[in-house]
């Protein structure tokens, strides 16, 4: 599909759409919204491959790649106008390039679906535990907690309420999300890959759009809360844990350093829990996403 990013301007977007042999509801998996992410768009690709009109009620949109601009660059941001576009949903018909790409996103598809799977990874700059992501409270009557069960994965975030995130966009529609997050650091992890595939099987099936295979969800999952804490200065990043580490508050999680070596800060939990997220690339500036410490939450029956 081609898509007018202004003017002179112009990207084209891969979508898959699988419309069932009878009615039902519509989901959107999008992969793809930073473009150093890789196991997103792979285990969609994989998707597509697997599904059939047979399998489904309903309709399936599959967006493997929604930055196409920025997975070309191998880049977080856009390399037109340096914007984040997991920053600016619902987007703007007459705005900047990656404003009218989110625009086109939400409109054409969002808009249309009833349920949302949103893949993410670390990208070059980070990694994550793998994990899914939930709005809400941890609590069976929360229809995007659910969902973040099926997806199977070993770890359960209660998302940010970040303002422009799709997810969170979507979840304003009063509809269901769920987000995933799965290692980074540029690489393509096959069992990312592997488990993603099953997550949107077992979702879609949970959700009725699908027949197909379902994970059991695990009431073992550990279930965190909490957002990444920021670098409090600019210099070179050294993380003094790892992912899945528990710490306690008050602990060093990371040193930051001038080029000459010399001690500039440190970050510090600032109260216990589960090492979620940590930086990648070594360089860090002042405020961006140093360490994502998760604090343990209970579910709610």
């Amino acid at each position: 599909m081609p898509v007018s990013l202004g003017r002179t301007l112009a990207t084209q977007l891969d979508v898959f759409v699988c419309i069932g042999t009878s009615s039902g509801p519509v989901a959107l998996v999008v992969a793809g919204i930073h473009g150093d992410e890789y196991e997103g768009p792979a285990a969609v690709a994989q998707f597509a491959s697997e599904i059939s009109v047979e399998l489904v009620s309903g309709i399936v949109l599959l967006v493997p790649v929604a930055h196409p601009t920025a997975f070309e660059a191998g880049t977080r941001t856009s390399p037109i106008d340096r914007l984040n576009l997991a920053r600016v949903f619902p987007g703007k018909a007459d705005g900047r390039p990656t404003e009218r790409l989110a625009h086109f996103l939400f409109s054409e598809f969002a808009l249309a679906a009833d349920y949302l799977i949103d893949l993410h990874s670390g990208g070059v700059d980070y990694q994550f535990l793998p994990l899914a992501g939930f709005y809400g409270h941890p609590e069976r009557r929360n229809p995007s907690w659910e969902a973040a069960l099926m997806m199977g994965l070993p770890a359960l975030w209660q998302l940010p309420e970040t303002d422009g995130v799709l997810s969170r966009e979507f979840t304003r529609l009063g509809k269901t999300a769920v987000g995933a997050e799965y290692l980074g650091g540029g690489s393509l992890a096959d069992q990312g890959i592997r488990e993603y595939v099953q997550g949107i099987w077992s979702c879609l099936t949970y959700w009725g759009v699908c027949k197909g295979p379902m994970t059991k969800p695990s009431r073992e999952a550990t279930i965190l809360g909490n957002d990444w804490l920021p670098a409090p200065a600019s210099g070179l990043f050294h993380a003094c844990c790892k992912l899945g580490d528990l710490v306690r508050g008050g602990e060093r999680l990371a040193t930051i350093r001038d080029r000459r070596g010399s001690l500039l800060a440190e970050v510090v939990a600032e109260e216990n829990g589960l090492v979620l997220g940590l930086r990648n690339k070594a360089y860090i500036q002042e405020k961006e996403q140093a360490v994502l410490v998760g604090t343990m939450l209970t579910l709610k029956e």
